[in-house]
């Protein structure tokens, strides 16, 4: 068996509270706030801080082509059964000697043409809208919490339902943040291991990724402040190497079973 850490800078916590601050991460192709000198080169090569500017052009049901003329070659393309997915790095400005680099998503379908558009990060969204599409650079910073919790404290193997254990445990970390914000914007991430299906590990994903937000509804937050998105198997942090599919195989893979969780205050 062997075990490989993809991203060391993920946090694997069994319901831990110790925040990872967005300003304070070292930048590979993550999201992160970062000075221009400080940030790989190859986004900046890839004239990622021009893409932003373009971004509001943009509209579902352009086609490949006027998209590929507007922003440029993606950084990454990916072929799905019904479609195809392009990820470009984008740099997102807070102010005149710092950005945000952001991970910009679009997929077509099979007429190819745009069927969605999202940033990978909601925080994104959040700076986009205040820096970018309003004309103005902010100079406010934005306080980023994340946290990356383990399936496996909160649910059975190949389950969605919340163990009773695990509602316990979620409902004291709701409770925490629910006190120590005032206006949350929550992104709730489902990922889960290899194991299986792609397909049947996405659904799997979105469906924990839900439960975990429905505790935060009951404590009180509104729909629009609570984001869910599931990504399946797409974002392991570990690789294990196994002939059969066995209980060390599943011990091996556990980091990748996590519900990861980001805030930051909207007001």
């Amino acid at each position: 068996m062997f075990k490989k850490l993809r991203n060391p800078l993920v946090v694997l916590a069994v319901l831990s509270l110790s925040p990872v601050w967005a300003d304070s991460l070292a930048v590979e192709h993550d999201d992160a706030i970062t000075s221009v000198t400080q940030f790989d080169q190859q986004l900046l090569d890839a004239n990622s801080q021009d893409l932003a500017m373009y971004l509001s052009s943009i509209r579902l049901g352009d086609s490949q082509k006027s998209i590929d003329a507007l922003l440029g070659t993606p950084y990454s393309v990916e072929h799905l059964t019904d479609g195809i997915r392009w990820d470009y790095n984008v740099s997102v400005p807070t102010s005149s000697s710092s950005f945000v680099g952001c991970q910009y998503r679009l997929e077509f379908g099979e007429d190819n043409r745009l069927r969605s558009a999202d940033w990978r990060k909601s925080l994104c969204d959040l700076l986009y809208q205040q820096n970018v599409s309003q004309g103005s650079v902010g100079s406010k910073k934005q306080k980023v919490e994340t946290f990356s919790l383990l399936s496996d404290v909160l649910f059975s193997f190949n389950q969605y339902q919340l163990s009773a254990s695990g509602i316990r445990s979620l409902d004291n970390f709701v409770e925490s943040v629910v006190a120590r914000y005032q206006s949350p914007v929550i992104t709730i991430t489902g990922h889960t291991d290899s194991i299986g299906s792609a397909e049947a590990n996405l659904r799997l994903s979105k469906w924990r990724a839900r439960e975990v937000g429905k505790r935060f509804l009951e404590k009180g937050l509104l729909n629009s402040q609570v984001l869910i998105k599931g990504l399946g198997e797409s974002s392991p942090v570990v690789e294990c190497e196994s002939e059969k599919e066995d209980k060390a195989l599943i011990e091996c893979l556990a980091p990748n079973r996590r519900v990861e969780i980001e805030i930051y205050e909207a007001s």
